[in-house]
């Protein structure tokens, strides 16, 4: 495991074999969080809170319009559909690392 050290103002600089391994580019946005072992640093993406508020809601709305007649059992059917969506959608917006 490669050393990086502490420079002025607390900065360090990851590696590049690190960088390119997790996809992180200049300017990215990384959550740094102490645990018992040390850091752990996870890429992070910023979302426009007034933009997914709206998505969210045009979301329930057409879901109410889809399910407006159906039994219990086709409301839980489709109730799942839309949460695989969501994720689905979310994990298309989150950079997938290797």
């Amino acid at each position: 495991m490669p050393l990086v050290k502490v420079i002025r103002n607390g900065q360090i600089t990851l590696p590049k074999s690190l960088r390119d391994r997790l996809g992180i580019r200049e300017g990215d946005l990384l959550e740094v969080t102490l645990t018992k072992s040390g850091l752990n640093i996870v890429p992070k993406t910023a979302v426009d809170s007034e933009l997914a508020r709206d998505q969210f809601f045009r979301m329930v709305n057409e879901f109410r319009e889809s399910v407006k007649d159906a039994d219990p059992r086709e409301l839980e059917a489709a109730l799942c559909e839309a949460v695989k969506a969501a994720k689905k959608a979310t994990a298309k917006r989150t950079k997938v690392r290797k």
